[in-house]
């Protein structure tokens, strides 16, 4: 099911000096990366050479940005050192849940299937919980595959549930993680 997102930095496949001013914004190549990797997606982005078979300084600016911006992004995982309880709930369902041990900012949620022996989640959906029985959704989906990313309002939860509500054949576990 992966699909292939290819798009250039600028507004064509190749250098052109007038369009120096045209490169794609760093916010605009983060949310390229979460609507194409986050979803599942190889992404493709064509970076081309000047006549002189060098990159531009706009283009390798914009690309160191975007890299520190994801790094920034994805620092801390509040799960990190936290165990994910995995209970297979039917034949085609399951659920994930996590303690993160205190109450905790969500604005980031990255979900992946082990996907060695194809992608298997057809819907899910992701909760939160201050207290473990009061449950909010956060997000929700189609498809999980090699990552799914998804941005959410921030959210402050202590228990996080990731519900597998259909998938194609038996779920194996998924990896979660979470950022402030």
């Amino acid at each position: 099911r992966p699909g292939e997102t290819d798009v250039s930095i600028r507004p064509g496949w190749f250098h052109h000096p007038a369009e120096d001013a045209r490169v794609r914004s760093v916010d605009n190549l983060v949310n390229l990366y979460f609507t194409s990797v986050g979803r599942n997606s190889k992404l493709l982005l064509n970076v081309p050479p000047t006549r002189d078979g060098l990159l531009h300084d706009t283009d390798v600016e914009r690309l160191t940005s975007m890299r520190a911006k994801l790094d920034e992004m994805f620092t801390h995982d509040l799960t990190r050192g936290r165990k994910l309880v995995w209970t297979k709930t039917g034949d085609r369902t399951a659920v994930a849940e996590v303690d993160l041990g205190r109450a905790a900012d969500i604005s980031i949620i990255d979900l992946r299937e082990q996907i060695e022996h194809g992608q298997c989640v057809s819907r899910y959906t992701v909760e939160r919980s201050a207290d473990g029985t009061d449950w909010q959704p956060l997000s929700q989906g189609t498809t999980i595959g090699y990552r799914k990313l998804a941005r959410v309002p921030p959210a402050s939860a202590r228990r996080v549930r990731v519900t597998i509500t259909d998938a194609v054949s038996t779920p194996r576990p998924i990896t979660l993680s979470l950022f402030a």
